[in-house]
């Protein structure tokens, strides 16, 4: 239990690259901030075969459970000597992590790897697995719909992805024979990726470093051959997904909005777009969840993508037809830049500190600073001073800045180059407009047609709506006006039938959906210049009068997609030996 490590008067927040060869990446780091008996063991196999297909990556999943089943015993006697790990599997291939008291540490290390080359699946464990990787499978189509619609934005982003009816499609292929198979060949070539932390010596970490590399006994993973995570690019334009839900029972739909602003690698932009959802995430969920009572799961937030974009969030999940959701957000984001406009310079100085706090937060333990340095290895981007970079940027951002950064990128009618995927999912117990429909009319009609249906009304067509809109135009109607058109038109419509009265006294409710679509119907908005490539209309996907590209279809779309190229490193790397 000796600690190896000398107290210096500055903690080093960067491990050391002690490796760097054809199938080796090795990083070290003496603990100099605990000074415990303790360390810290991360592990990337990266290995293509791993999710090169649906029916891999189910094997690739199994082949973990089987793994866990067969270190049972292990697992408890790790316990016992204050050890804890855990091996799961990626996209780019196999994890594996240890954390816990330094002397047996590197032990189990090799014992775990050792379990990992040489594992043989019993009948007794494929047939129990198998089963249980089926039914999770299955269950995922009873997922909630934010579940649903998070999984199709992430598909429509990430450039590695399958998903669950992916996999299923391929289940029927899984045998014990076939898995055998595929745990057998999975390590043929090989790149390691490890970090060693703690209270260990460099020569320590390179004798870990060599042992696994020979007990994985592969050839090098050349560097062209790397699955690394890509994502992908959009073009201008504005673009929406509808699916449906696949569980007829829910009677919830979703919304997942994203606007996309600018690349991961634009450093200065990364702390703004922080500082605007920061700033954005009270007023949002007030707005559409406290105030219109829209759904109950209501949130905003950020998302950066591997080489890729980063892009602004806003989700919600509700009753309400999507498009008429879709259009609040939208309404959302024109109102929300004149409270950025008014802000005062008090309150903006409020969140940056608040930003600010959360970037220095301290690191509690080496498991803590372990996982943060590993975070910046796994990304690509070696960003080790990435905190100071952001708290540096945060001194100096400004409230102008801000606006800017906003009118660059969300402000629809503003920016240049004006990027939003909509992924939206349909409950089946709301009528989704079929395409012709979705091309003829606009989304103001949509959305006071979804709300009728909304408020208990299923009688008037989307070609009766359109009508009253354009009557409303042509006359000057108001809003209330306008109301008053449609509720004659329903009234003639169903006269004698139940529940007239009742409906109709919903929708003339102050906060009604269908008053408040027929106010969104009378905002005019200049199109968005979309992507110029008509060959998508012969893929299936629709144009709307408003220049939105629609589409049901998100594998013909996504495979229409530009891939990012790789992480590009910010600093050189160059290894110690």
């Amino acid at each position: 239990m000796e600690v190896k490590s000398e107290r210096h008067d500055t903690v080093c927040e960067a491990p050391t690259l002690l490796k760097l060869a054809e199938g080796l990446e090795l990083w070290f780091k003496q603990d100099d901030r605990f000074f415990l008996p303790r360390g810290n063991v991360r592990l990337l196999i990266e290995t293509p075969r791993a999710y090169e297909s649906p029916l891999t990556s189910v094997f690739n999943q199994l082949f973990m459970m089987v793994l866990k089943d067969t270190l049972t015993e292990i697992t408890y006697d790790a316990e016992i000597a204050g050890l804890w790990f855990e091996i799961r599997d990626t996209i780019e291939g196999i994890v594996v992590h240890i954390d816990g008291f330094n002397d047996k540490l590197l032990q189990l290390l090799e014992i775990l790897v050792k379990t990992l080359r040489m594992c043989k699946v019993e009948q007794t464990q494929f047939d129990v697995y198998s089963r249980e990787v089926k039914k999770k499978l299955d269950n995922a189509r009873h997922s909630e719909p934010y579940g649903h619609v998070q999984t199709n934005t992430s598909f429509l982003n990430q450039g590695i992805m399958w998903r669950f009816m992916d996999k299923l499609a391929a289940f029927d292929l899984v045998t014990i024979d076939r898995l055998q198979l595929f745990i057998d060949s999975l390590f043929e070539q090989t790149r390691v990726q490890m970090l060693v932390t703690g209270n260990f010596e460099e020569r320590e970490a390179l004798a870990a470093a060599s042992m696994v590399q020979s007990l994985l006994g592969s050839r090098a993973l050349p560097e062209y051959a790397r699955r690394v995570p890509r994502a992908l690019l959009h073009e201008p334009g504005v673009y929406v997904h509808h699916a449906l839900m696949p569980e007829k029972g829910n009677v919830n739909s979703c919304v997942d909005y994203s606007v996309y602003t600018g690349m991961t690698s634009d450093h200065r932009g990364r702390v703004v777009l922080d500082l605007l959802s920061l700033i954005m995430q009270e007023p949002f969920f007030d707005q559409l969840r406290t105030k219109e009572q829209l759904g109950y799961i209501t949130y905003s937030t950020e998302r950066k993508y591997n080489g890729g974009h980063m892009t602004l969030r806003l989700l919600v999940q509700s009753e309400a037809s999507p498009i008429y959701v879709r259009m609040r957000i939208d309404h959302f984001l024109r109102e929300f830049r004149s409270r950025l406009d008014e802000m005062t310079l008090e309150k903006f100085d409020g969140y940056v500190s608040s930003l600010r706090v959360a970037r220095e937060e301290k690191i509690k333990n080496l498991f803590e600073e372990s996982g943060r340095m590993w975070r910046h290895v796994s990304s690509g981007y070696y960003e080790f001073d990435r905190i100071a970079t952001d708290l540096e940027i945060l001194r100096t951002v400004s409230q102008r800045e801000l606006l800017e950064f906003w009118d660059m990128y969300v402000d629809k009618q503003r920016a240049s180059a004006y990027i939003s995927l909509a992924a939206t999912i349909w409950s089946t117990k709301i009528a989704q407009p079929t395409d012709e429909e979705l091309e003829k009319f606009g989304d103001g009609v949509h959305a006071v047609h979804g709300s009728l249906e909304h408020d208990g009304e299923r009688v008037l067509s989307v070609e009766h709506v359109d009508r009253v809109l354009r009557q409303m135009d042509e006359a000057g109607d108001d809003e209330e006006r306008a109301l008053e058109r449609i509720i004659s038109e329903y009234e003639s419509m169903v006269k004698g039938e139940a529940d007239v009265e009742k409906a109709v006294a919903k929708m003339r409710k102050p906060a009604s959906h269908v008053r408040t679509a027929i106010a969104m119907a009378r905002e005019q908005n200049k199109p968005v210049c979309g992507k110029a490539d008509n060959g998508l209309l012969n893929m299936g996907v629709v144009r709307s009068p408003s220049g939105d590209w629609l589409f049901r279809e998100a594998s013909a779309f996504r495979a229409t997609l530009r891939q990012s190229g790789a992480p590009v490193p910010t600093r050189p790397l160059v290894p110690k030996y």
